[in-house]
């Protein structure tokens, strides 16, 4: 009887045990996994809030040029410009641009404005509790870029000895440069519209601003 032992011990026993390697592969970690997992899930999910809090990306018409109140949409006046517009700002897109030729505007516009329903229509200028004052300035009281729809600073000193000299924010209507004299017209509000008008013509300076 040939025992294990003796088949274990014979050199001629060609066969031979399996033998087992480890693999190479380290074991992963499963709590970095679901971290990893839970970390792609949230990243996601910040883009997609990002994304809805931007807004969609349209394109709407805006102006390529300043309009005078009462102009007359050109082809030529309009620009379409890609940005993300809240709801409830009623723009014309791009691909409506054709309605809005021929219809003139409600106000002086400056180059860049969105175009709404709001500010196309019939004249309504001045509105309820603002006036216009005209003011027959010559060249050096105003800066010669002055056009419809600038925001300015109205300077004018005090019109007796020792009064205050006034100051007054406005916007620039029109600019009417065919008489030797120019006339710059400003909307601002009434009250301070009567005090400007009270002013000095020739003592006036027109300062160009930004913002409103």
């Amino acid at each position: 009887m040939i025992t294990q032992q003796a088949v274990d011990a014979d050199p001629t026993n060609t066969r031979t045990r399996p033998t087992f390697q480890r693999s190479g592969r380290k074991r992963r970690s499963v709590p970095h996994l679901i971290f990893g997992s839970v970390l792609v899930v949230g990243c996601a999910a910040g883009g997609l809030i990002a994304a809805q809090q931007l807004g969609e990306r349209q394109e709407v018409v805006a102006l390529a040029r300043p309009v005078e109140v009462g102009h007359v949409i050109l082809q030529q006046d309009l620009v379409g410009v890609n940005l993300a517009v809240d709801d409830a700002v009623k723009v014309v897109p791009a691909s409506a641009a054709a309605s809005v030729v021929g219809r003139p505007v409600a106000y002086s516009l400056p180059v860049g404005m969105l175009l709404t329903d709001d500010v196309l229509g019939p004249p309504r200028v001045p509105a309820d509790g603002r006036a216009i004052a005209a003011l027959g300035l010559k060249p050096g009281q105003f800066p010669p870029e002055l056009s419809a729809g600038s925001n300015v600073v109205v300077l004018a000193p005090g019109t007796n000895e020792g009064s205050s000299s006034g100051s007054w924010r406005a916007v620039v209507v029109a600019v009417d440069r065919a008489d030797q004299t120019p006339v710059v017209s400003v909307e601002l509000p009434e009250p301070e519209a009567r005090a400007l008008s009270s002013a000095p013509a020739d003592k006036i300076a027109v300062l160009m601003v930004g913002g409103r």
